[in-house]
């Protein structure tokens, strides 16, 4: 019995290493594929049938010859599996639903945009259903939305029709599908630190988002895991809002500040709370009312209530959009190729 389970451990190893190269070189004939995996020409053999059956490989183009049989080889099927991946934030201050259809690479095959009137349940099953029947290689479903899921219930949503529903486990049931959820700002965090190089991805990062009609949210990463408490509502700051007086009042020397004021002194509330609390690397700011150009001066408000040593590298982005598709689209490769 030992012997056998040894080699069906065995046989699962060498085709996940197979799977591996093949989706890394994209196409290549067996001799290549034994060369570049260890393994034997005829265990490649053997297992390139599963790959084949399996619709994750496919018999491509015979190569060039120096002589002879010309060498036939495989490609790399993207298509066998297909993440459908759901994401919405506040665009030109309205509700915005991204929706795209991407494969095991990461290609985007079809992607569209809407400005829902109503956001519920009924509405995600009404408008994801249709692409099942034109994608059936579908295999999970990926959903970034603001709000917090705890025991999988959304005890915490920015839309009223989702709160406190079991809205993972409805969806899934009715579109019969498996469903990720994750918070916007922490796959739009993710995405950011996925842009840094490596020796930067280690720091404690917090990302800022400041909707604009909605609460601000946070997502705090410490050595590149996301950290989410106890119950997953770190981050959820928007209430500290209504309580915090600083010391000094915040002057606006010039008129292009005195314009986004307000947002100015929620950005250095929520900085200044941030550098008490977690003493990040970095802070990024994403807003659609702050310019990046106002960094700088948004420093020097928070030098007026904190030593200037203590502050971290300060980011203003004034979209979420490009690292939040980064980042939800990452998230839905992982799950895509079993790596979650």
């Amino acid at each position: 019995m030992v012997n056998i389970l040894h080699k069906k451990d065995l046989r699962s190893e060498n085709l996940e290493l197979l799977r591996l190269c093949l989706r890394r070189v994209r196409q290549a004939t067996k001799p290549q594929m034994a060369e570049y995996t260890g393994l034997s020409v005829v265990t490649v053999n053997s297992l390139l049938q599963d790959l084949l059956l399996n619709g994750e490989a496919a018999a491509a183009e015979e190569a060039e010859s120096s002589g002879g049989r010309r060498a036939q080889t495989y490609s790399f099927n993207a298509e066998h599996r297909l993440a459908l991946i759901i994401y919405m934030h506040e665009k030109t201050g309205r509700d915005t639903m991204f929706i795209s259809v991407d494969d095991l690479l990461g290609n985007t095959l079809e992607i569209s945009e809407l400005q829902p009137k109503k956001i519920n349940l009924e509405y995600f099953t009404e408008v994801l259903r249709p692409y099942f029947n034109k994608y059936p290689q579908i295999s999970v479903i990926v959903v970034g939305l603001p709000g917090v899921e705890v025991k999988g219930k959304l005890v915490i949503s920015d839309y009223p029709g989702l709160q406190d529903t079991m809205f993972c486990q409805s969806l899934s049931a009715q579109l019969q599908c498996p469903v990720i959820f994750e918070n916007d700002i922490n796959v739009t965090v993710a995405g950011y630190i996925y842009s840094l190089e490596e020796k930067y991805r280690q720091e404690t990062v917090v990302g800022i988002y400041f909707p604009q009609n909605y609460l601000p949210g946070a997502g705090i990463f410490v050595k590149g895991n996301l950290y989410r408490g106890r119950d997953g509502i770190a981050g959820e700051m928007g209430h500290c809002f209504r309580t915090f007086k600083p010391k000094h009042k915040i002057k606006f020397a010039d008129k292009a500040s005195t314009v986004n004021c307000e947002a100015i002194r929620n950005a250095v509330q929520a900085i200044l709370l941030f550098v008490s609390t977690w003493n990040p690397h970095r802070i990024v700011i994403y807003s659609e009312i702050i310019q990046p150009a106002q960094t700088e001066f948004i420093r020097k408000c928070c030098v007026h209530e904190i030593s200037e040593e203590f502050l971290p590298e300060i980011t203003i982005k004034s979209e979420i959009y490009e690292d939040y598709k980064k980042g939800i689209r990452c998230l839905a490769a992982e799950y895509l190729n079993n790596k979650k």
